[in-house]
């Protein structure tokens, strides 16, 4: 949430206040007005967690040999009266190591899921067995990892600009917010905090990568 500051105004040209240091401290004190700053810490990591989450969803969808229901969730089916996600009109489960298993919430849908699995440009090869889906997970070759492998460093990249760029937007609110006579060991500690919850984040986009990396390998 926004933190509401007690700022003070620069003394005016010209001017001097007469006294103890005491007396003066209290007169500034008694004149200085709270400031809300627009820098928000909260929002910002709200902000960076959505970009890891977008980016550990994206790894999921990823055939990497594996059975994993994520990789099918948002795939959309076509169907008479439009289309929707598989995971609207099944349930989608691991069947085994390597083989995943969609149960239609209706009979009437079996082959237009069969059909879109198979045209949704991921390899797959499905099978009708009665009123559900089987559908085998090959291992990828080393043509397929390699492109795999370039396409998860890409959407590490792009992971990480997004959240370098919420640390920038911040770092924009906070210049705004140090005008209104913000000490200078309080903004080196607002710069400090921005930092490190940004390493934070770039730390787990690695993490994400290297276990992705790991599991195609």
């Amino acid at each position: 949430q926004p933190v509401q500051c007690r700022m003070y105004g620069s003394k005016k040209k010209g001017g001097s206040k007469k006294g103890s240091k005491k007396q003066v401290e209290e007169e500034e004190e008694e004149g200085a007005e709270p400031y809300e700053m627009t820098l928000d810490m909260d929002k910002m990591e709200e902000q960076m967690q959505h970009s890891i989450d977008r980016f550990s969803s994206e790894l999921q969808s990823l055939r990497a040999g594996r059975a994993n229901p994520a990789m099918l969730d948002h795939m959309r089916v076509q169907l008479k009266g439009g289309s929707a996600t598989l995971s609207e009109l099944a349930m989608i489960a691991i069947k085994d190591a390597h083989n995943l298993i969609v149960v239609p919430n209706s009979e009437e849908d079996v082959k237009a899921i069969d059909t879109s699995i198979r045209n949704a440009g991921l390899g797959l090869n499905p099978r009708i067995e009665k009123n559900a889906i089987v559908v085998p997970v090959p291992k990828p070759t080393k043509e397929s990892r390699a492109k795999m492998a370039k396409e998860i460093s890409g959407l590490a990249e792009s992971t990480r600009v997004h959240v370098r760029k919420h640390r920038q937007d911040a770092m924009k609110k906070l210049k705004n917010d140090s005008k209104h006579s913000m000490p200078k060991d309080e903004l080196k500690r607002w710069e400090k905090d921005i930092q490190t919850v940004t390493d934070k984040y770039i730390a787990r986009v690695e993490d994400l990568l290297k276990a992705k990396t790991r599991e195609i390998e």
